[in-house]
């Protein structure tokens, strides 16, 4: 009996000293933003110059070797202009100083894609960055990335991504943790708001119905380059302003999760 309970102690001590699973979220870094904006002074001729963005992009990438999170997800709008291939490059040339051993994935901002009336072409991100969407598992830990520009679009692919999802939210274990991540927020604050450049209200309560679910814990995204939260049926919708540019009050920023047996935790870390 004795051995028993020393042995249910130490399982109880190892759950609760266990490493916390660490997750870096970087928004929108958006390579050529300021340029852009720049450029629509009266008079101003338009220069590529990313040395806004490259700046905060590297104190970003010092940050995360620092931090050795278990993964970073890049959440949208990494270049400002999908074609131009000085701004993706340039992009791939800071990034690729993450530390190797740190798994890195990517989903897909409006800026990234191209628009057209028949849906969102995926050549340039793909190209670039890979697959559109992503599931990971790894300690317990669920990483789920969509490609939001389907939803936000109206493309005809969202339904079947809509199907992926639905199995890439299932659970190993009903003690895992899933977190959701995508490019353009369901809602800022509320799930009722009415529309403007998040998800439409009339899709919000299917995905997060299907969130609940399957029980998610957090869903992040960018898009806005400013800080928002809000939460519907106890689940939180985060959205993470941008790595460099602002369009609000906050500065250039990183987020830090943290998932333990204590539950979730979160921090805007300034660069």
């Amino acid at each position: 009996m004795k051995k028993i309970f020393l042995s249910l102690l130490v399982a109880v001590f190892a759950l609760s000293c266990s490493k916390p699973y660490v997750i870096v979220q970087v928004a929108d870094p958006q390579l050529g933003f300021d340029a852009d904006v720049k450029s629509q002074e009266p008079g101003a001729v338009y220069v590529d110059d990313l040395s806004y963005e490259v700046k905060y992009l590297r104190k970003a990438v010092l940050e995360i070797n620092k931090i050795k999170p278990d993964a970073v997800v890049f959440t949208g709008d990494n270049v400002h202009k999908c074609s131009n291939e000085h701004q993706w490059y340039t992009l791939i040339s800071i990034i690729s100083n993450i530390n190797p051993e740190i798994k890195t994935f990517f989903v897909p901002g409006n800026h990234d894609v191209i628009q057209t009336e028949n849906g969102v072409l995926m050549a340039p991100f793909e190209v670039y960055l890979g697959k559109e969407r992503f599931v990971h598992k790894e300690r317990g830990v669920n990483l789920v990335g969509l490609n939001t520009n389907l939803i936000k679009f109206n493309d005809a692919r969202e339904q079947e991504q809509l199907e992926w999802l639905k199995g890439a939210l299932k659970k190993d274990k009903d003690s895992d943790v899933t977190l959701v991540f995508g490019h353009h927020p369901f809602f800022k604050e509320n799930i009722d708001e009415e529309d403007s450049s998040q998800i439409q209200k009339a899709k919000r309560r299917e995905y997060f119905d299907l969130f609940k679910e399957n029980g998610v814990g957090a869903v992040y995204a960018g898009h806005l380059h400013t800080l928002r939260e809000g939460e519907y049926e106890g689940i939180p919708m985060r959205t993470m302003t941008a790595v460099a540019y602002q369009l609000g009050e906050a500065q250039p920023s990183i987020r830090i999760i943290k998932v333990s047996r204590r539950g979730i935790g979160d921090e805007i870390r300034l660069l």
